[in-house]
Parts: C-alpha cells; structure tokens; sequence
C-alpha cells in the first residue's frame, strides 16, 4: 500500500497543480468583488411593430399561448404581466429572442431540406443554429438559393469569426478539410489519408469549400450502422437534434451574434453519439426550466444533491432520497429537531472538575463534528456552516476564544435562524455577545467629547453581512454611473450607523454601570443576546442609508436598532449579495445573473409576500435549473473547488465513521501540513477562510474571468498537507488517539471486483461523475495488489488495502475535488 501511495501522492500532486492553485493573496481592507456587465436603464416592456422588448433574461419569465395570444409573466423584475396579440413575431430579452414563427416555417421544409440546412450550421460552425439564422436561410432557399451556395455564404460568415472558428481566407485546404472533420466526423485528428483525399478534390477544382461541405456530410451519413464509425453518424444525427430543438422548438437566438458562434458551439461540444441530456439540460437552464424530475432522482443525481446540501451523501441518504423525492426531502429536513451545541457544552462541562471554566474550543469541535456526522438535520448542518462563512466570529479572536461555550451558541443562533427570516437572523447575529466581542459593539460608548462610537461592526455590518460595497442589479451584477460602480454606503453612513450600535452590552438581572462593564458577570452572559444601556446609547441625530433617526430622549436603543436593521434588511442589495454568496457555498463559485436573479426574486418574495424566507431561499438555491440539471464536467466554469472541512465530512459519512470514545475528538487542523489549512469557526479574519470574489493570479481562471474562493487557502503545502493528511487517516481514523474510524466493512466485499469497488465509491463521492479513464487508473491500481490465497489474516489485509487504495484515489483526484 506504502509504495502505490507514494508513487500516487506525486501524480496527484502534480495534477492539482495543474489546476492552477495558488497561494493565499494578503487580507485587504474591503472585500474583493468581481467586475459584472454594465447596468441596463429599466424601462416597460417595448412593442414595436411585431417585436416585444423585455428588460430581463428569458429565465426571468414564464411563457404561455392559448392559440389567441401570448402571456409573458415576470417572475423576478418589475415588467409583470403583458399580453401580446397573435400579430407578435418576435420575443426580445437581454440575453437571447424567441422565434414564434419559426416552427411553422420550418414544417414548409421537408424533413431532408431542413436536416441539411441545420447540418451546415454543425459543419462550418459546430455549433446549434440560432432562430433567427435559420429563419433567414429558410427564405434564401425557398427563393430558389441552392444548398451549396448557402455553404459558400456560411464559409465567408466563418471566416469573419476566425478566432470562435478557426477559419480564415488563407487557410490551407488542408487545414479546411480539417477543420471539417473535426465537425462534422468528431475528429479532431483525423488519418492523413482522408485528408489528402478530400484535400485533392479541392486542389484539382474538382470541388469547392462549399461543395466539399455537403459530400462530406453526405459521406458521414453512410457510416450509420457500420460496428468501427457507426458513431460518427449517430454523433451528426443527434447534433442535428439539439440543433432543431434549440432553433426550432425552443426558437432561440443569442442577442449577440458572437455569442451565437461561442455559446452555441459550448452547447454542440457537449453532444456525443449516445447522449444529449447535457446539451438539452444546458438548453433548459438558459431558458430556467429544469430538466430533471424533482421527485424521481436517480441514484447519481441524489448524490450529487446530497454534496451541495449536506456534509456528503451516505448510502442510507442516496436511497432514501430516490424513494421521496426532493419535495418530501425539503419538508422532513425544514421541520427535523435541532441538537444545541450548547447543551453539549453544558453537559460536559458537568463533567469538568472546574465547570464552565474549563471548557475549550475542543469542546465545540467534538460536538461540530458529532453532528456533521451523525445529524439527522442535514440540510441544517450544511447551511449554518455556509451561514457561520458569511456572519464570521472566530476562535482565533483572543477574546472570543475565552468564551467557548458562547461559540457553540453563537453556531446554534445561526442554526436555528437559517430556516427561519434573514431579519431574524440579522438581529440576532447583532445582538449575539460573541459577535458583540469580535467586532467590538460590546460596551460601546456614545460620543462624549474626543470619544466617538465604535465603528467596527456599523462597517461590516453593511459591508459584509447585508449589503456590500457597490449597489447591485437583481442578477448581482453592478449598477454603473459613468461607468464605474455605485459605492452603498459612505464614511458618514458609518458614522451615522455606529450610534445605533451604543449603548449594548452584556446581559444580566440589571443594567447598572458596573454590569455594563462587565462586572457583577451573569453565569449565561456569554450566550444571553446582549441588553441595552440607555445611558450609553447615543441620543444624537442618526443618519445613514438616506435614514434619518431623531434625536432621542430619552435614549432608546431598541427603537433606533429596530430602524437600522429595517432599513438594512429592505435595501434592493440584500437578496443578490446573499443569495450569490449562499449559492457560492453550497452549488458552484461561477453562478450566472440569471440564477442569481431568480434566487434573489425568491427573497424578495416568498411567493407569498414575505421578504427574507430562508426557507424559500435555499429551496430556491438547490433545485435552481443550474443546480440541478446535469452538469457539463469539461465546463471551467461550473462548480466549485470542495473546501478542506467538507472533504473530511465527505470521507467521515460516506464511510460510516464512528468515535471510539463517543466524543469525536477532532481538534484543530489549522496546520497546512500536518492537518486541513481550515478548522470550523477559526477564520483568520472577519473576512472569512476565503473572499466570494478571490481570483487566483496569474492563472487560467484569471484568465476566464473567473472566482474561485477556496482557492484562497490552497497552496503548495495544503496540496502536500491535504494527501500526507488523507492518506494516513483513509487508514489508521483521525482525531486525538485516532478516536474517529471508517467503517470498510460495506466495501471490503467488493475488493475482488475492482470494478464494482470503484463505482460504490464513485457513487458516493463523485455522484458517477468519475470519468472513465481515471475508473480504469484506480482499478489498475487495485488489480494491482494481490490478494493471497491464505491465510485468511494475509486475505483480509489485502481486500482493505484495496479498499483504502480505492479511497484514496478518488479522494485525491481533481475530479472529486471540483464539486460539480
């Protein structure tokens, strides 16, 4: 097992690197946020002769034709309902149109005339055919333009796109019949003698560029049913199918032609010759219907559900999940009981010769990891993780580490709020005595004199936890004036903020002087919301966020708090800067402004009028078209990098972990070598283990124009720390005295048929997203342990070193660790 590590741990490492990871870039004084496309001026919806304008994306709305008419509802902007006469040709939205003729002309075609149109868009393109492109060739050639003719016109439009197509007017022939090939036959290397073939008959005159296109589709064609290339017929055929669903059925065009070449080829590129579901789901999200049946998930779909709401899928999880379907799911977790972290502490300092004194963090991760593990409220666990990555207090305060117990309850409070209404939620992280020692609005002062309010959690209170730094759009996207973002919030509205946050501090029987201070200390004070001080709190004008609160007298601190979180929670930004964040957590880094608009619309508006519904809210996450439907695996953009904590929770319940003392002693795994480089709740700052807007410099994701946070906290030690890390607890547990063990009984059977050893492990970690030449790498490498024929200790020894072996790979492997 040693040797096959060592030599593994090299190859992966070597893999990751590849990804493109980079160290930790230097905390900064404001959170980093990524540049979005440019406001768009709202106006009603435009009818102009036979075109409606729409000010948002197609997913925004729902569409609907009784044979008179056409509704276009709203769901998420502000243009509500609007009916449109059967006189209406064309649906305008920001991101894309609707055809509504373009199926009747189409049915003018014949099958074959049709099929041989769309398959000039694969060939010169590989790409689908857009509604309105198609439209257009549909009247050249009924007015008498011939199918070669239409090729020649396509090949000058290629040309004029070089860089999406990779033609150009002097490009070789050979390089043409290349290109070709790669199109229309799916290969992208093709025998050179084929190409000198077809080179031929363009260098002798006997064929043009144009002609050449349709002898070669025909010839592709003739393959249908051969055992060797029957393949490349199918991968045509089915090209041509999504092709005609996107033109035709769904009538869609990209507003922007050159998004009609490279969105439309993205959507090709995912087509093989025995499945379009990746396609079509790509089809659906962009037009926000999900593709998938939400009460009939299949084993692999229910895995992969399960990593983006919980702390990993078990066996027991996937099948129950495929039996009730998400919405059961959805209503037996919203109403599973919540186990405080806090009676643990309770219960344990009872136990401690000094009592409550000699608690310590360890405490709280004993019981983290207890119910990471072996919770019933899954969806809880992982969403008040997300939660505690947002509204931050951290272990490594030097204050708030004296306080464990107050941690814990600190972790319960965002628990019990995550499915309850963000207003709550605000309220409580504020008035929460931990939060009140790190960002220092515990004991904070009026002005008097040179003193002024504290403006610690006034600052990160608007900039972290509501409403960020620049005003936002509904997709999350900035609102520009001249071109540059739009700040929310100034000095002053600091300033006038911070004497909201006076007068509050620790909680007792009294609020005399001394208690403010902290004397006369109440035993629960370290988990009692904090009480206000009147005689500390400002009476002074307040104003901030165009609010203005009067001067007072006498003080009255819960009025002026009332008003503040008010007029934070109703600011436009708060939906799309916590929702993007939430999304970022728990599906993918990268989420497009549609999702993030139509997440957001869900907390404006539970669908009932209520604002804030976080129950709402994560539905609305997790069964998103972009969460759902499968994805693309090649997409750079899809998914997330899996953090350290949520890979040891992954192997922990996949493998049925269990404590041998019943205390899950798991401590503190800050260090990048010997443990995770991520511990929960000891973020190095406010800021988090990582920014929603970190970029890896000098990297391919810069270079895409793209985040990835977690990549913040990785570098070449964590890489090293993260294997050294899994390959010795994969085998011998994890925690002090080795206290937290797998259980590889389950798998142990199945040592000797790698193949069915692999696929469980798939399954459960990969959600059978495993690609087919790393299955064959990990069975290789299991093959390649023997397994004795006695005696049975030598037998028993040999099937678990497959299974760790198996583990391990998977574990290691960039495929798992990019959630997807």
């Amino acid at each position: 097992m040693q040797s096959h590590c060592r030599l593994i741990l090299l190859t992966c490492l070597y893999l990751i690197c590849l990804m493109g990871l980079s160290g930790c870039g230097n905390e900064q004084s404001k959170s980093e946020q990524t540049e979005s496309p440019p406001a768009v001026a709202m106006s009603p919806p435009t009818i102009s002769n036979n075109v409606a304008s729409f000010n948002g994306p197609r997913s925004n709305y729902t569409i609907t034709n009784n044979g008179l008419e056409t509704n276009v509802v709203d769901n998420v902007g502000s243009d509500g309902i609007t009916k449109l006469s059967s006189n209406i040709s064309l649906l305008n939205f920001t991101d894309v149109s609707i055809n509504l003729t373009i199926k009747n002309k189409a049915d003018s075609l014949s099958a074959t005339e049709l099929n041989a149109l769309v398959e000039l868009y694969i060939a010169y393109f590989n790409r689908v055919p857009d509604a309105e492109g198609l439209s257009y060739w549909i009247d050249r050639l009924k007015a008498g333009m011939t199918f070669d003719q239409i090729g020649e016109s396509f090949y000058s439009a290629a040309i004029l796109y070089s860089t999406q197509t990779g033609y150009s007017a002097s490009m070789s022939n050979a390089d043409f019949v290349r290109i070709i090939y790669r199109n229309v036959l799916g290969r992208p290397s093709p025998d050179q003698d084929g190409v000198d073939y077809w080179s031929q008959l363009l260098d002798s005159g006997k064929a043009s560029r144009g002609t050449l296109v349709r002898t070669m589709l025909n010839s592709a064609h003739t393959f249908m049913g051969d055992p060797t290339y029957g393949w490349v017929a199918r991968l045509l055929d089915n090209k041509n199918i999504v092709g005609k669903d996107f033109s035709v059925t769904r009538g869609l065009s990209y507003i922007n032609p050159s998004d009609s070449i490279s969105k439309g080829m993205s959507i090709a590129a995912t087509v093989t010759a025995d499945d379009i579901s990746v396609a079509q789901g790509l089809i659906d999200a962009l037009i926000g219907i999900i593709n998938i049946n939400l009460n009939q998930l299949s084993a692999a779909q229910a895995s992969r559900f399960l990593h983006q709401s919980t702390f990993g899928p078990t066996v027991g999880d996937i099948t129950n999940l495929t039996n009730m379907g998400l919405n059961n799911w959805f209503a037996n977790q919203f109403i599973a009981s919540q186990s405080l972290h806090r009676n643990y502490m309770d219960r344990t300092a009872a136990t401690l010769p000094k009592g409550l004194s000699e608690l310590n963090q360890n405490h709280f991760f004993e019981s983290f990891w207890q119910q990471a593990i072996n919770g019933e409220d899954q969806l809880r666990q992982r969403v008040t993780f997300a939660l505690s990555q947002i509204f931050v207090i951290s272990f490594q305060d030097s204050s708030v580490v004296n306080y464990p117990r107050g941690v814990a309850d600190y972790y319960d409070m965002l628990a019990t709020h995550s499915f309850a209404n963000f207003r709550q939620l605000l309220e409580a992280v504020s008035l929460h005595p931990m939060m009140g020692i790190y960002l220092t609005s515990l004991r904070n002062q009026k002005e008097a004199g040179t003193r002024v309010p504290d403006e610690n959690y006034a600052r990160e209170v608007m900039q972290l936890f509501t409403i960020g730094l620049y005003k936002l759009n509904i997709d999350g996207s900035y609102i520009l004036e001249n071109g540059k973002p739009v700040e929310t919030y100034n000095s002053n509205d600091i300033a006038g903020l911070a004497k909201v946050f006076t007068g509050w501090s620790w909680a007792g029987p009294d609020k005399t002087n001394t208690r403010f201070f902290g004397g006369t200390p109440d035993p629960n004070r370290d988990w009692l919301p904090m009480q206000s001080y009147p005689n500390y709190h400002s009476t002074s004008v307040k104003n901030f966020l165009g609010t203005t609160i009067p001067a007072q007298a006498p003080a009255n601190p819960e009025a002026s708090l009332k008003i503040a979180l008010d007029t934070l929670f109703n600011h436009p930004n708060v939906g799309p800067f916590i929702g993007k964040q939430l999304i970022q957590r728990l599906v993918t880094s990268n989420p497009s402004p549609q999702y993030v608009a139509r997440v957001a619309a869900v907390f404006n508006n539970n669908g009932q009028g209520v604002r804030g519904d976080m129950k709402a809210l994560i539905r609305a996450i997790l069964v998103d078209a972009e969460a759902r439907n499968d994805p693309m695996l090649s997409d750079a953009g899809v998914g997330k990098l899996r953090e350290p904590v949520i890979r040891l929770a992954n192997w922990l319940r996949a493998f049925s972990s269990r404590s041998t003392s019943g205390f899950y002693r798991i401590t503190n795994l800050d260090d990048p070598l010997s443990g995770l480089a991520q511990t929960p709740m000891r973020s190095p700052s406010v800021f988090n283990f990582y920014r929603p807007g970190y970029v890896p410099p000098n990297s391919s994701i810069a270079t895409a124009q793209l985040v990835s946070p977690e990549m913040q906290i990785t570098a070449e030690t964590s890489v090293v720390g993260y294997l050294n890390f899994m390959r010795d607890i994969i085998v011998n547990g994890t925690g002090t005295a080795r206290d937290v063990k797998a259980d590889y009984s389950a798998f142990t059977s199945l040592a000797t048929t790698p193949d069915q050893l692999v696929d469980k492990v798939n399954l459960l970690l990969m959600s059978n997203q495993m690609s087919s030449n790393l299955r064959n790498q990990i069975i290789s490498a299991i093959n390649s342990i023997a397994i004795p024929n006695s005696p049975q200790t030598a037998i028993d020894t040999a099937k678990l070193n497959r299974v760790y072996l198996c583990v391990y790979l998977s574990l290691a492997s960039p495929e798992y660790l990019v959630q997807k």
